[in-house]
């Protein structure tokens, strides 16, 4: 069995082996990761930033590459749907480009 932490609520959920980040956290723990595609790889919307147990996770996929880019090993952000779990581990959900903090105003 796997076991995903999503912060920063905590919620853990037990889920078997090759069970997708997006699987566990929508519909096993009730975590509301935002998809347009309803976790088919389309979209790139589902992004979760790996905080714990990267070693425990499907390899990156060419679905991530082309929504994400290359740059995993810097920003450690994944699609939910895309990565399958085996282990423990932690995530946090990730805004998209443009939706992160609200910018200060000018002036």
């Amino acid at each position: 069995m796997a076991r995903v932490t999503f912060e920063p609520s905590g919620v853990t959920v037990e889920c078997p082996d090759g069970t997708t980040l997006f699987d566990a956290g929508a519909r096993a723990a009730g975590v509301a990761i935002e998809t347009a595609c309803v976790g088919k790889g389309t979209c790139g919307l589902c992004r979760v930033k790996i905080l714990a147990g990267a070693d425990a996770l499907s390899p990156y996929t060419e679905e991530e590459e082309r929504h994400l880019g290359n740059l995993y090993h810097l920003t450690r952000v994944r699609l939910s749907c895309r990565t399958r779990v085996s282990g423990e581990v932690t995530v946090a959900l990730a805004p998209r480009p443009g939706k992160g903090r609200p910018r200060p105003p000018r002036g």
